[in-house]
């Protein structure tokens, strides 16, 4: 099994055999999904493509400032056959952001594949069971992917400019993932708690902490 930070990673890859699968079923059979940079010498040779750039890691502020600090956790223990309980730290929920554009020989069909793309996220927007690559992600878990309003035009005029590329249509997509801390505590449960009643009114029995019986009497007033 691989480690849960792998979760990252197979977020990616899950977006992509996602995609690949959803153009191979509309026919475009031949359509590669890049994951790096959206740059020539990534593309250059795989027309048509789809790049699935992860552009930006962003940490849930709700996952860090929120009241409970941390959270139950039960396993089984195969060796003792028996189901132990820890405690640790709460799961951190990191926002990952995707940009998605379109690359073929006409600008047409750039915009059949990125329609395409747009129509494939809106009409699946939990993937969960087989959909899932990779075994970091929990038995019930859905990856929710989500489209985000448009980009300003300065924040795509500055990704551009970076790769050298002139100004592309692209979309940006984004989900949110749990990163689940590898330190726990284990927790012990109370599994007999024994309670004793004494009368207040009445002295200590002999060998009791405190007074003894003799030591009692002797305080007492005459008489009582």
């Amino acid at each position: 099994m691989t480690p849960q930070h792998h979760i990252i990673k197979e977020t990616s890859d899950t977006l992509a055999r996602f995609l690949q699968k959803e153009f191979k079923r509309a026919g475009y059979k031949r359509v590669h999904i890049v994951g790096e940079a959206p740059k020539p010498e990534a593309i250059e040779g795989k027309l048509p493509a789809v790049s699935v750039y992860l552009y930006q890691v962003a940490i849930d502020h709700e996952g860090v400032d929120a009241n409970v600090w941390d959270e139950q956790v039960a396993q089984m223990n195969l060796d003792k056959g028996e189901v132990e309980e820890f405690r640790r730290r709460r799961r951190l929920w990191v926002r990952l952001e995707y940009l998605i554009s379109s690359w073929a020989q006409t600008p047409e069909d750039e915009q059949l594949l990125l329609g395409l793309a747009i129509r494939s996220i809106i009409d699946n927007p939990v993937l969960n069971g087989d959909d899932l690559r990779g075994e970091s992600f929990e038995d019930d878990f859905g990856l929710e992917m989500m489209l985000s309003s448009r980009l300003d035009e300065g924040t795509l005029a500055r990704f551009w400019g970076s790769l050298n590329q002139p100004v592309r249509p692209a979309i940006q997509a984004w989900t949110e993932i749990p990163i689940l801390p590898e330190k726990m505590d284990r927790l012990t449960r109370v599994k007999e708690r024994r309670l004793e009643y004494r009368d207040i009114n009445h002295p200590r029995a002999p060998g009791e902490l405190g007074r003894t019986r003799e030591q009692w009497e002797r305080r007492q007033p005459a008489g009582k």
